[in-house]
């Protein structure tokens, strides 16, 4: 692996780990500061509202910046955010915390997949931007458990202070070795800048929405579902989530592979895996290492979707627009895993079981698939006839021509 992609990561790693860690050491935190769960609750919540919508306003805000001035830059902000959250004195400063990291978050994730596939020989983008997305499916396996174990044995801050320290040396390391600069250049345009979201990126960002809603449909609630409805007792479920992010971290490298070779067919083969497994474990169950391994399968082909819609929604943008087509693909997978737990806490609130849980999680991913299949066909019709040009538009290099009030025609 090229040192610039490990540097980036190892990043990614950080990022990932900071995002979900706040689960395992949220007890300890409300009995720290004096709040209650369901407050500590709004760190997660905050957190994916902030890469949500700030997310894509920081990247056009910063799309003219070398990358070798974005990216340390970016990840020092992220350090000064889990340093705040270190220190906080009480709650409020501790959100304040977890705000500034959300707000980069976004960007850094979508410039290093970008940089990644800028490394990478032509036939192998998205591998590359597999490799840097790796470090996010590590999070789960190894970063979260040991901040959890961390914050456990030494407190809360700790936790924060060794994030902050292992991310400062990641900065040092891609600081270090740089990531490439775009091949495009990195000169201001003229006039002002405006992104547009094409339709078919539109379509690809629906397909991710829906299809995370479903996996995380029945993954939100999968500590109930394996010991209530298969059967397994509560030590045996820790090791069932280290399996399904070892099958992640599998999925994660075949379907960046498969997106490279097969580009038309990899989000959907991908997504008909994921959806056939939740409608395997909608099922009655039946043996419980059956359903087992069906659960760590799902890990592989949730995984496996990443880098291929990674690539589905870079192709639908366009080149010149690929950081940001990045960023609006990762709001839609934190859109998706808040819809999905939503839509699973509902269902169970209304007395519904956790198999019916996993079927609806199995409807939606199979609507995304739908989406994907007409996605895939669009792309293979014809183009129609070219417009003529006029001295107010210009060309976005997505297939969409703007005019000067960057309203699509």
């Amino acid at each position: 692996m090229p040192l610039p992609v490990l540097a980036m990561m190892l990043c990614t790693f950080c990022i990932g780990t900071a995002e979900s860690v706040i689960a395992g050491i949220l007890p300890g935190i409300a009995q720290d500061v004096g709040v209650s769960l369901t407050a500590v609750g709004l760190l997660i919540t905050v957190y994916a509202v902030a890469v949500v919508l700030v997310g894509p306003l920081v990247t056009a805000a910063t799309a003219t910046l070398r990358r070798t001035t974005l990216l340390p830059t970016m990840m020092g902000v992220f350090v000064m955010g889990n340093t705040l959250a270190a220190s906080a004195p009480g709650f409020g400063w501790l959100l304040v915390g977890r705000v500034v990291s959300a707000v980069v978050h976004s960007t850094l994730i979508a410039a290093f997949v970008a940089a990644a596939r800028d490394t990478a020989p032509p036939d192998r983008r998205a591998a590359y931007g597999a490799k840097v997305t790796l470090g996010i499916g590590l999070s789960s396996v190894a970063g979260v458990p040991a901040g959890t174990l961390i914050g456990n044995a030494f407190g809360w801050r700790a936790t924060f202070w060794a994030l902050a320290a292992v991310s400062l040396a990641a900065t040092a390391l891609l600081t270090r070795f740089p990531a490439p600069e775009s091949p495009r250049g990195t000169a201001k345009p003229a006039g002002r800048r405006r992104f547009v979201l094409p339709g078919p990126m539109l379509l690809v960002a629906a397909v991710i929405t829906l299809g995370t809603a479903g996996v995380f449909t029945l993954y939100t609630y999968a500590s109930p579902y394996l010991t209530q409805s298969a059967g397994f007792g509560s030590g045996s479920v820790t090791v069932l989530l280290l399996l399904y992010g070892l099958g992640g971290i599998v999925g994660n490298t075949a379907g960046g592979r498969a997106a490279d070779r097969f580009p038309s067919a990899a989000v959907p083969t991908t997504l008909g895996a994921a959806a056939a497994g939740l409608l395997l474990l909608a099922l009655p169950p039946g043996n419980r290492w059956a359903v087992a391994g069906v659960f760590c399968l799902l890990g592989t082909a949730y995984f496996a979707t990443i880098p291929a819609l990674n690539n589905a929604i870079v192709s639908a943008a366009g080149p010149s627009s690929s950081t940001m087509a990045l960023t609006v693909n990762n709001s839609a997978f934190c859109v998706g895993i808040a819809l999905g737990s939503w839509l699973g806490g509902l269902l169970l609130a209304r007395g519904n079981t956790l198999p019916t849980v996993a079927a609806a999680g199995a409807a939606s991913t199979a609507a995304a698939l739908l989406l994907a299949l007409l996605h895939t066909r669009l792309r293979k019709a014809p183009p129609g006839p070219a417009l003529p040009a006029t001295g107010a538009s210009h060309d976005t290099g997505t297939g969409t021509t703007v005019t000067g009030s960057g309203v699509p025609r």
